[in-house]
Order: structure tokens, then C-alpha cells, then sequence
């Protein structure tokens, strides 16, 4: 009866030493890991703002090429969400959600896990190093952990460090690779807006299509200026139909808002928000078409759907620069 009493006392003991133990362990937990890419952050932010490429990148895709991925809010940014399905014990259910982006600079995921009930958080810090070089910092962090999770985040280092890893290098790897562009290319959400504008056509012949565009712009601000229009942006072209021998187009001015327009051939038009790449072009108005068909190379790149038809806004140009490099064109194209 002695020995049992001893016994039991031992494990009593032994049990409050455990518990105290996870009493006083960390209630957070840290990892990361880092990388020097050799590209500037805005090339590396691209890939991290939205989930449709993570698995070519990602340090799990590869451990389950079954696994169901479902994607959810937003397309790109804050509110984008990637959950999975899977019967491999590594992964499981779960999802990852953008929580929130500073513009090349950090990203940050929040990560669910069924049957887990914290939601840790995972962060992208971006820091130049050198020139057109980046250090990914690539972060792990939870706070809140109870009861013997604490425990085993005493090894969460060797757990996913592995991980990490794996994913910088691949990272690395992928924009790396990424082709060099002549312009700089981003997606945004691009408010709606109000337009007068003409639609018209012409042979597809550079000096042909300037002429008529001219002419066209000169119509719409003729009747600005007549009924006092109140004009909220610069003049643009929406290109609606475009072939070898013909191009169709439509030239406008973004103004506000009005109930009637007094013309034959002008529309007040409204331009939906839309979430778009946009580039931003710098030179004569030569190299535009490589510039478009740069920005469909970098939808493809990141499996980008063009999903409208594309404009291009002339921010600044022969009426007000002389020097055709500083010549400044937007061209959005609208994307999910």
C-alpha cells in the first residue's frame, strides 16, 4: 500500500512539474528565414499578392499533387483567399488570406488549419540590399498558444524550417526567371469613371489613326468647353476592335457626371471599376505596341485573365512635352 501511495505521488509530482513547465513556456512563437533574390522588390511583391501562382512556388504543393485548391475574395491584395483539401497528413485543410500589403515592402498571411484553433500569421518583409538585389524575410508567428501546443512549439524551428526554405529557394528561382520588361507593370483596382467620348475607325496606319484621333479629341473638348464640362482626368483611347488593314476605337475625356449631351456622335459613357495590370509607358508612341504586348506576356506570366478590353491614358504627350522620353501612357487592361 506504501509503494502505491509512492507511486502515485511520484506521478502527481511529475505531472505538476509538466504543468508547471507549460505554465510558464512562451505563450508566442517565432521563425523565419532569408533570402537574397537578385531582383528589386516589386518584382518579388508581384508574387505575393495573390494565390493563383503560390503552387509554383509553394513548399507544399509538391508533397500532394492531389490536393483540391479552391480560390475566394478578392483576385489580388488584402481579402484573397487560397484554401485546400487534402488527405496528406502534412497538409491536411486549411487556407491562407492576405491580410495586409504594403506596396513592395512587406505581405502579410493569416493561416487557418482545421482542427488547429489558432490562426498564426506569416510575413513577407522585403529589403533592398545592393543594387536591383532583395533580402526576403520570410516570417512565422503565433501568439496565444495554451496548453501543450507551447510545447510543441519549443521545436516549431525544426518543424517548419525545412519549409521555409524550400519555398524561399523556389521563390528565388521563380523571379529570377521572370522576363524583363519595357515598362513597369502592376495590378490595381481602377475606379469607375464618367467619359464623353466618340467612337470612330480607321485605316491601321499610324499617321491615319493620330489624325483622326486628333480630329476626335478636338470635338469632345470643343464641347467641353461650350457646356462648361468639368473635366476629372486625362484623355484616353479604348481600342474596341483592332485588325490588320482596320482599327475601331474610341476617344475620351473623363468629366463628371451631366444629364444631357447636345451632339450628334458624342456619348457620355461610364467606365465600371474594374481590377486591371496596369503599365506605365515612358517614350514615343512607337514602342506602344511592344508595351501591350508586354503587359499580356506578364498576365500570362501570372495567370492574369484579361476579361475587357484595354485604353490607353495619355498622361503627358506632345501637347505639353517636347522631349518625346518623358512622354508618359498608362495602358490598363482589365483583369480577374
Amino acid at each position: 500500500m506504501r509503494v502505491i501511495k509512492i507511486v502515485v505521488l511520484i506521478v502527481f509530482l511529475l505531472v505538476l512539474a509538466v504543468l508547471s513547465l507549460i505554465y510558464f513556456l512562451p505563450d508566442k512563437a517565432h521563425m523565419e528565414r532569408e533570402i537574397v533574390i537578385d531582383a528589386p522588390a516589386s518584382k518579388v511583391y508581384q508574387d505575393l499578392i495573390f494565390f493563383r501562382n503560390f503552387n509554383k512556388w509553394s513548399p507544399w504543393a509538391a508533397k500532394d499533387p492531389n490536393a483540391q485548391y479552391t480560390y475566394t475574395g478578392a483576385d489580388f491584395g488584402p481579402g484573397a483567399v487560397i484554401a485546400w483539401t487534402s488527405e496528406h497528413p502534412d497538409l491536411g485543410d486549411g487556407s491562407l488570406e492576405i491580410l495586409l500589403t504594403e506596396k513592395s515592402k512587406r505581405v502579410i498571411w493569416e493561416m487557418k488549419f482545421d482542427g488547429y484553433e489558432s490562426t498564426p500569421t506569416s510575413s513577407f518583409l522585403l529589403n533592398p540590399v545592393e543594387e536591383s538585389k532583395t533580402k526576403v524575410v520570410w516570417t512565422y508567428d503565433e501568439e496565444g498558444i495554451k496548453g501543450f501546443s507551447k510545447i510543441f512549439m519549443l521545436g516549431i524551428d525544426g518543424f517548419l524550417g525545412g519549409d521555409w526554405e524550400s519555398g524561399l529557394a523556389m521563390l528565388k528561382e521563380r523571379v529570377e526567371s521572370l522576363p524583363n520588361f519595357s515598362l513597369k507593370i502592376f495590378p490595381e483596382m481602377v475606379p469607375g469613371f464618367h467619359y464623353l467620348g466618340i467612337r470612330d475607325s480607321s485605316l491601321n496606319e499610324p499617321s491615319l489613326v493620330d489624325m483622326k484621333m486628333t480630329s476626335d479629341y478636338g470635338e469632345i473638348n470643343a464641347y467641353i468647353r461650350a457646356y462648361d464640362l468639368i473635366v476629372t482626368g486625362k484623355p484616353f483611347a479604348m481600342y474596341t476592335k483592332s485588325g490588320d488593314f482596320n482599327i475601331e476605337f474610341t476617344c475620351g475625356v473623363p468629366v463628371m457626371e451631366t444629364d444631357t449631351i447636345y451632339h450628334d456622335f458624342l456619348q457620355l459613357n461610364y467606365q465600371d471599376s474594374t481590377q486591371s495590370l496596369v503599365g506605365e509607358y515612358f517614350g514615343s508612341y512607337d514602342g506602344l505596341a511592344q508595351a501591350h504586348e508586354d503587359i499580356i506576356k506578364f498576365a500570362s506570366y501570372y495567370d492574369f485573365e484579361i476579361i475587357g478590353l484595354s485604353w490607353e491614358t495619355y498622361i503627358t504627350g506632345y501637347d505639353s512635352e517636347l522631349d518625346t522620353n518623358q512622354w508618359q501612357t498608362n495602358i490598363y487592361y482589365p483583369v480577374k
